[in-house]
């Protein structure tokens, strides 16, 4: 998945200098980084379990030595911070639209 990602962002990368006045290309490429964000979130959410499993394993082996211990937490930090602060982004540009109340209904 991350190879046909890459290859989009690519593509859409190499369309941005024809742009011009285009707005039919910049809501094309829109539409494109408006689907391809949840599967960037998704595929970031798939792998970060895999990063922080080894950042765990190499933390609990006995051979880390100090220095590699107090490395492996800065990268856990970095990742855990890296990964929030995509989320926080993301959900700062995309707000989750007000739900409108059935009038019949009594609020909960």
């Amino acid at each position: 998945m991350s190879t046909v990602l890459q290859t989009l962002l690519t593509l859409i990368q190499n369309l941005l200098p024809q742009i011009g006045v285009n707005s039919k290309i910049v809501t094309t490429i829109l539409t494109a980084l408006i689907q391809l964000v949840p599967i960037v979130i998704h595929e970031a959410s798939d792998i970060l379990p895999a990063i922080k499993n080894i950042i765990a394993a190499l933390s609990a082996s006995p051979a880390a030595t100090a220095d590699q211990l107090a490395a492996l937490k800065a990268l856990d930090a970095q990742v855990d911070a890296a990964f929030e602060a995509q989320v926080a982004a993301y959900l700062a540009n995309h707000p989750v639209p007000a739900t409108t109340m059935n009038p019949q209904q009594p609020a909960a």
